[in-house]
């Protein structure tokens, strides 16, 4: 992770602390919502390995009573042995819990990273550009946005105001940057908005994104 995708994935994670008040967005400090952002990616990444403690937890509990419960088993009383799994179904959910709780871990495990990246100068004044970008121009922003989601060849043609919030700040960063910081190529703003989307939306969210930007570059960038 350079200082950049940092950057980006702190922006959007701090999109919600911003005032809702813009007369008093001028009079903020960055850096305390930086700080306050630290803080609480920390218990963010508490909350996911409580969750993945959770579901393993969980998957102990069905694999040992399904052993418990198996005929083959019914005569055991000092020792359990491993028994086939009849319904795959069930062994289905349990993977895709299992599989869910360890991309919660994976996000958890690179936060530690982010809040490094908070205290090192680059990263901090590239986010301290890209919140200040977006507020200052951010009637110009949502414009992009609105008309690239309205001219959509799909049933998702909302206006920002009706997005999923992580939807919106994610599509309000990368337009904010096609706009106003041009010294980026447009693939790389548009890669690095799509993994944020993958990584804590889903692929839901990864192909809404992927299909908002495209038309934002088609908007603003030839």
């Amino acid at each position: 992770m350079n200082h950049r995708s940092a950057a980006r994935e702190i922006v959007i994670l701090a999109m919600p602390q911003l005032p809702k008040d813009e007369s008093k967005v001028t009079d903020i400090d960055f850096s305390e919502i930086i700080l306050a952002l630290g803080r609480s990616l920390s218990d963010y990444a508490k909350k996911n390995i409580t969750s993945v403690s959770s579901d393993l937890q969980k998957i102990e509990k069905f694999l040992l009573n399904t052993e418990i419960e198996h005929p083959d088993n019914d005569e055991r009383t000092s020792q359990i042995k491993p028994v086939l799994i009849p319904k795959t179904d069930i062994l289905q959910d349990q993977v895709s819990a299992l599989k869910a709780a360890a991309t919660e871990l994976y996000n958890a495990l690179e936060i530690p990273e982010m809040i490094i990246h908070t205290t090192q100068k680059q990263a901090t004044e590239y986010v301290l550009v890209v919140l200040k970008n977006y507020v200052n121009n951010k009637e110009e922003i949502n414009k992009a946005i609105e008309q690239a989601a309205l001219s959509r060849n799909s049933d998702k043609k909302w206006k920002p105001n009706r997005m999923v919030r992580l939807d919106r700040d994610i599509l309000r960063v990368a337009a904010t940057e096609l706009l106003f910081l041009k010294d980026t190529p447009t693939e790389v703003i548009c890669d690095e908005a799509v993994k944020i989307a993958d990584k804590y939306g889903g692929n839901e969210s990864k192909k809404f994104v992927n299909g908002v930007l495209r038309d934002i570059v088609k908007l603003t960038r030839k």
